[in-house]
Order: C-alpha cells, then sequence, then structure tokens
C-alpha cells in the first residue's frame, strides 16, 4: 500500500494555505506594500544629521596630525635605509607606511572639505 501526498490532510491544508497566500497579493493594497515600508522609514525634514564620535571634525583633524607625524617619520625612514647599504632591501616598510599614511591624509582632507563646503552651501553663505 502506498502513501499518496494528494489525500493526506497535510497536503490539503498546504494547497489552502498557498491559495490564500496567492490571495492575498491580489489585493491592492498589499501590492503596494513596498511603498508602505518605504514610507514608514523615511526621515522627518527637520532632523540633524548626527556624525558619530568617530567622524566628528575635531577627530578628523587629530587623526591628521598624527598621520602627518607617522607621514614624516616614514620620510625620515626612507632617506636612514638609502644611508646604509645593509638597509637597502627594506626600504618597503617606509614607503608602505608613507603610502598609506597619505593616502589616509588624502581621504579625510576631502570628507572634511566636502563637508565645510556642504555646510557652507546649506547657510547660504558665497564667496
Amino acid at each position: 500500500m502506498e502513501f499518496n501526498r494528494a489525500d493526506s490532510p497535510q497536503y490539503d491544508h498546504l494547497t489552502y494555505m498557498a491559495q490564500i497566500n496567492a490571495d492575498r497579493f491580489k489585493h491592492k493594497e498589499t501590492q503596494n506594500i513596498k511603498n508602505y515600508i518605504m514610507r514608514l522609514h523615511q526621515n522627518p525634514l527637520f532632523r540633524k544629521e548626527i556624525a558619530p564620535w568617530y567622524d566628528s571634525d575635531t577627530t578628523c583633524l587629530i587623526m591628521i596630525g598624527f598621520l602627518f607625524i607617522i607621514f614624516l617619520f616614514s620620510i625620515a625612514g626612507i632617506f636612514e635605509a638609502y644611508e646604509k647599504i645593509e638597509y637597502h632591501k627594506y626600504v618597503w616598510v617606509p614607503g608602505i607606511l608613507l603610502i598609506m599614511s597619505g593616502g589616509i591624509i588624502i581621504s579625510t582632507s576631502i570628507r572634511l572639505l566636502k563637508r565645510y563646503y556642504k555646510q557652507r552651501d546649506k547657510e547660504g553663505g558665497g564667496l
């Protein structure tokens, strides 16, 4: 004797539930569920954008200061490595340090400049 899935009560229940779910999305209200969800997540216009503490202007300027010291230290390391012949093969260490600190200085400076110009345009101050 074989078991037939179509004869089982669970199968009937599953097909019934599938029909209910299919019918539910035919209604006009549930077709626009994406618009409804997006409406709930919109920010009000009066809210001010809050930057986290690690992305504040003061923290970014302090970070640029420390990275500039590392930048100068890596330049000194490159000159020192070229002065002594036995250190020539280790020039890559201060070189990578120079590139990484310089890249972070540039990206943080660009972020601060964008933020400054965006704030200045918002306040309506021109040149």
